[in-house]
C-alpha cells in the first residue's frame, strides 16, 4: 500500500465575515451586532405614554 501526498496547493476563497461569524457562533467567540450604548449627555425626555420605549434616531 502507497500513500501519496498532494504537492498541490488548495487555492480557497477568502472567508466573509458572515461566513467568519457563523463559524465562530458555536464557539461564542464573535458577536457582530454592538450593544446599544445610552448617550449620557443628552437631554432625557420623560417617560410617559403609551411608547416612551421606542427610539427614533435620525437617519
Amino acid at each position: 500500500m502507497r500513500t501519496d501526498t498532494s504537492e498541490h496547493t488548495v487555492v480557497r476563497r477568502p472567508e466573509t465575515g458572515w461566513s467568519k461569524a457563523r463559524r465562530l457562533r458555536a464557539r461564542g467567540a464573535m458577536r457582530t451586532c454592538v450593544p446599544a450604548v445610552e448617550d449620557r449627555g443628552a437631554a432625557r425626555a420623560p417617560r410617559t405614554g403609551q411608547e416612551w420605549n421606542i427610539v427614533r434616531g435620525e437617519d
